[in-house]
């Protein structure tokens, strides 16, 4: 009996310090994206799943909001013109009130984006799966006033 009670008490030890370490590794991962998408660096896609859904939250003008699936191949095409034009005027994004919470075997880290010049900044989430042993953003989802999504549809 006691033998069964240590190796269960050891099991259950095992799985709660993976599960730590597995946070620990994803928002290590999430901080090395933000760095690296704020220096405009070239790797950005490989943080990314192949077709990871990428959703932007407009909140329209004339009041409400409208969800727009943007395609994987369109966002990495956008995001290799975009950035070009993003490192002209120093365009950078912070990612305050970081949360994370597990969803089944992923992870999700929510945060609130502030772009360059918006003072009370918009809600974001990533939700980081493992894929070929890595920690991927499986979706990504913002907030944003920008009402050329809507073109999108």
């Amino acid at each position: 009996m006691k033998r069964i009670l240590l190796t269960t008490l050891a099991l259950i030890s095992f799985s709660m310090s993976v599960m730590a370490d597995d946070k620990t590794d994803v928002l290590a991962i999430f901080e090395n994206y933000v760095n690296d998408a704020n220096e405009y660096k070239t790797n950005i896609p490989d943080y990314y799943t192949k077709n990871a859904k990428i959703i932007r939250v407009v909140n329209k003008k004339q009041g409400g909001q409208a969800s727009v699936i943007i395609p994987f191949d369109r966002y990495l095409k956008e995001l290799e013109t975009h950035s070009k034009i993003a490192k002209a005027v120093k365009y950078k994004n912070r990612y305050e009130n970081r949360k994370i919470a597990q969803m089944g075997a992923d992870y999700k880290v929510s945060s609130i984006r502030i772009p360059r010049n918006d003072k009370t900044g918009l809600p974001c989430h990533f939700v980081f799966t493992k894929a070929d042993g890595k920690w991927k953003i499986k979706e990504e989802s913002m907030e944003t006033n920008v009402q050329t999504f809507l073109n999108a549809k």
